[in-house]
């Protein structure tokens, strides 16, 4: 064994199946979140902490409107709202109409402009996105024709509430925006390419292979790699398309969830990091039985649920984020928003900041490093 395990580890076991129950009887199940039978408050008060498939989590919500719609096969047929109900209702009958290469077009179009994320509302993949103007579309070129009218006459359809969308290039010949540019002009042949690239073998892509053929697309066109959003796409060809993508095989890691692999582990022996992060991952896959894009997904939530995040406005504006914490038993992790921080008085009161207090804000603000705060946190048991 070239790595051991740290308590880290063992917290993100149990989240785990907190989340997996959250998921079942809340996310895809009808009972409230503040009754579920789980014993946590960050879990049973902010909706993010409720999946462990990352098909069900609030970015792919909408995908799931268009491509179920009205069918009944629809995960959450049973539990319609208002604005899911008339988006199935307007896309009913769309596989009559499009190929392949529109569905990739349309999770192109949802991940590079940010998915629909706001974490400060419920549900949360909703939020500024154009996926609800496409259903009158035939193809790709009548979906890039409604992203030149909204474009022009607005409302916005980028979100940077949650997920980024990337840096785009410049934009040239007569568009106001890099972002307007891309998808108009370079998504729909890259759309095209990648049905072409699935469906000409009989064998199943890997999800690297996927990405290692849109990353080189990219850096071929001259613009920047887009990893964290094209992993996303990815993700979505895997879970709408499984019998084209081998949804088993290694993913890619993002950000937060390379902070949570760093955490639940550490090196025992010489391991290039690609190999660390595989070797973590593949334990908690076999902890877990998840899959490596599910598990990563959720090591992206377990960061955030050690740090206790909870973006403040809209939906979330009653919740008293002096009070309500997660379950998490490491009571010294010096990051986030922690209880801790409160009783050593680091912080008079978290309700009154506009954004969630990320990385070391609280630590930094009172002038302490890490291994200070650690020995404070000692010294309230």
């Amino acid at each position: 064994m070239s790595i051991v395990k740290t308590e880290y580890y063992n917290e993100f076991l149990r989240y785990y199946e907190m989340a997996k129950t959250q998921q079942q009887e809340c996310n895809l199940g009808t009972i409230p979140y503040s009754l579920s039978s789980i014993d946590d408050d960050l879990m049973k008060n902010i909706h993010l902490y409720d999946v462990v498939n990352r098909k069900y989590a609030g970015f792919t919500q909408i995908i799931h409107d268009i491509w179920h719609n009205t069918q009944d096969s629809h995960p959450y047929k049973h539990k319609m709202h208002s604005v899911r109900l008339e988006i199935s209702k307007n896309y009913s009958g769309i596989h009559n109409v499009w190929t392949i290469q529109e569905w990739i077009f349309l999770f192109i179009v949802h991940r590079v402009t940010g998915s629909g994320i706001n974490y400060a509302k419920n549900p949360s993949g909703y939020h500024n996105t154009i996926l609800t103007d496409f259903f009158e579309c035939k193809n790709i070129s009548d979906m890039c024709q409604v992203i030149a009218k909204r474009a022009e006459v607005g409302p916005s359809f980028y979100t940077s509430g949650g997920y980024q969308f990337p840096a785009f290039p410049k934009p040239e010949f007569g568009f106001k925006t890099g972002g307007n540019m891309f998808l108009i002009k370079h998504a729909p042949y890259l759309a095209i390419l990648i049905a072409s690239f699935l469906t000409t073998s009989s064998k199943k892509k890997t999800l690297r292979e996927v990405g290692d053929f849109m990353f080189k697309w990219n850096v071929q066109n001259g613009f920047r790699v887009y990893k964290f959003q094209y992993a996303a796409i990815i993700a979505d060809i895997a879970d709408f398309y499984p019998n084209l993508v081998e949804g088993s095989s290694l993913f890619y890691y993002g950000s937060n969830a390379v902070e949570c692999i760093k955490y639940m582990a550490k090196k025992t022996s010489k391991l290039k990091n690609k190999e660390f992060l595989d070797e973590v991952v593949l334990m908690a896959c076999s902890d877990t039985g998840g899959k490596p894009y599910d598990v990563e997904d959720v090591m992206c939530d377990a960061i955030r649920w050690i740090e206790n995040y909870a973006r403040p406005g809209h939906d979330y504006n009653h919740v008293d984020r002096d009070l309500i914490f997660s379950s998490c038993k490491i009571k010294n992790h010096p990051f986030g928003r922690q209880k801790a921080m409160l009783d050593l008085n680091l912080i008079k009161s978290f309700n009154g900041l506009n954004n969630h207090t990320s990385d070391n804000y609280i630590i930094n603000q009172a002038n302490i490093n890490v291994e200070q705060y650690k020995e404070m946190v000692c010294g309230l048991v």
